[in-house]
């Protein structure tokens, strides 16, 4: 009975409201599972959504901004909680960071576990669901600075970061984008003809070079 309560609470937060003519019998499981070669085409052509990103996020809870912070103010780090918002803005040079809105004017800073994914460079504003460990911590002036940098900030606006800042961070192990729409197509440059041939025999040149 609770892993049939939890994955209708998966369905809503990632669908909405689901149509009432899908068959009762369809397996939930199914509804949210992507392949590999899905992820790729979500990242090179935004038809997708949801959108999944690294680990599997299995949502049971998801912690609101006013118990969040009121959590982090007596432990230094939450574990394995899950959190949802509007994305704020992302890195633009490789998607390696997210700031996202979590309500009651806060927001939380998302860096990527093991950097073993990254999310598409036009995601602002899409509504991001967020499985891993939130904390909160002092970050240096250089590490705004970088972050301003990426953020395709100025000269002027970076040199005027002077003080260190309390974040909210959030180390992602999983993320859902419940409605990333790629604003732009990913152009895949096309290969010369002859191009691998070509390759070919210079790596069977170098070959022969060796013996």
């Amino acid at each position: 009975m609770k892993k049939t309560l939890l994955s209708l609470t998966v369905l809503a937060l990632i669908f909405g409201a689901c149509s009432t003519e899908e068959k009762a019998g369809a397996s939930n499981e199914e509804s949210v599972s992507i392949t590999d070669a899905d992820k790729e085409l979500s990242q090179n052509t935004g038809v997708i959504s949801p959108s999944m990103y690294g680990a599997e996020v299995t949502v049971e809870e998801v912690t609101v901004s006013e118990d969040l912070i009121a959590q982090l103010s007596t432990s230094d780090t939450l574990r394995n909680i899950v959190i949802s918002g509007k994305i704020k803005n992302v890195c633009k040079k490789k998607g390696c960071w997210m700031k996202v809105d979590i309500g009651d004017e806060k927001e939380v800073f998302v860096k990527f576990l093991d950097y073993e994914f990254f999310m598409p460079k036009d995601s602002d504003g899409s509504t991001a669901i967020i499985q891993g460990n939130a904390y909160a911590e002092i970050v240096s002036v250089e590490d705004l600075q970088h972050y301003a940098e990426d953020d395709g900030k100025s000269e002027e606006e970076i040199a005027a970061i002077t003080e260190p800042e309390t974040t909210y961070s959030f180390m992602a192990s999983g993320v859902i984008l419940k409605d990333y729409v790629q604003k732009e197509k990913m152009e895949i440059p096309e290969k010369e003809v002859g191009e691998d041939s070509n390759k070919e025999e210079h790596d069977h040149s170098e070959d022969g070079h060796s013996h």
